[in-house]
């Protein structure tokens, strides 16, 4: 795990492993470090590639078992770095999420 990404496992899947590249299905609450929260049951379905989601949630999701949840802390290098998302996430943001990986495809 790189430097960076923090996770805790709160529920340790039993399906199968989300691997870079693969497409899986996710539903996660994304949270500032002062628990201000910025995305509720958000679920969408992404690959696990450079360009699909922040550099901390692939590092974070990949490894994870169907069915299994984690809380990421992710610094901000890992993140939306120093220009953040106006209005929704600041610069330099330490991120927190919680996520649960519905389904890994095939």
């Amino acid at each position: 795990m790189p430097k960076g990404v923090k996770i805790e496992e709160i529920t340790v899947g039993t399906g199968s492993v989300a691997l870079r590249n693969t497409a899986i299905r996710i539903r996660y609450n994304g949270y500032l470090k002062n628990g201000v929260l910025f995305q509720k049951d958000f679920e969408d379905t992404i690959t696990l590639s450079r360009r699909d989601v922040i550099a901390g949630l692939r590092y974070g999701i990949e490894g994870m078992r169907e069915g299994g949840c984690r809380k990421m802390c992710i610094s901000p290098h890992l993140g939306y770095g120093e220009q953040g998302i106006p209005g929704m996430i600041p610069p330099n943001a330490v991120l927190i999420f919680v996520v649960e990986l519905l389904k890994v495809f095939p």
